[in-house]
């Protein structure tokens, strides 16, 4: 099995290797884990936004780490490091609202470019691509 993904990711929003190797380069079973994983993540994308905008600070922390984990399945690196910084400041008791900008931009961006690279690594050798 090769290591390296045949293409990278999109504006390098997760790292495709990462994917790739973790995956086995299945494209099958990367496309039905970010199907449950894209059914979850925005509950938890919009349980902490709900939590820090209360100041339910325990809340708050088990949506980030939720985030985090389900992110670092993906490469999704940045996520993953500001839904971590966004836990440890839950646990001291103030998350600043940028911080769950970022995390939403971060979780869009994901979003996006995951789709995109899923449908261009998906697609059989010699045949046309969708895009």
């Amino acid at each position: 099995m090769r290591r390296q993904a045949p293409i990278p990711a999109p504006g390098g929003a997760f790292d495709a290797d990462a994917v790739w190797t973790l995956f086995e380069g299945r494209t099958d079973r990367m496309r039905q884990v970010w199907r449950i994983t894209r059914s979850t993540l925005p509950g938890y994308v919009d349980g902490l936004t709900a939590a820090v905008e209360s100041g339910d600070w325990t809340t708050a922390a088990r949506h980030a780490h939720s985030l985090a984990g389900s992110a670092s399945n993906f490469g999704a690196h940045a996520l993953v490091a500001t839904a971590r910084r966004i836990e440890d400041q839950a646990g001291e008791g103030h998350v600043p609202t940028a911080e769950v900008h970022v995390a939403r931009t971060q979780f869009d961006a994901l979003c996006t470019a995951m789709t995109a690279w899923l449908d261009q690594v998906s697609v059989p050798p010699g045949a046309p691509s969708a895009g």
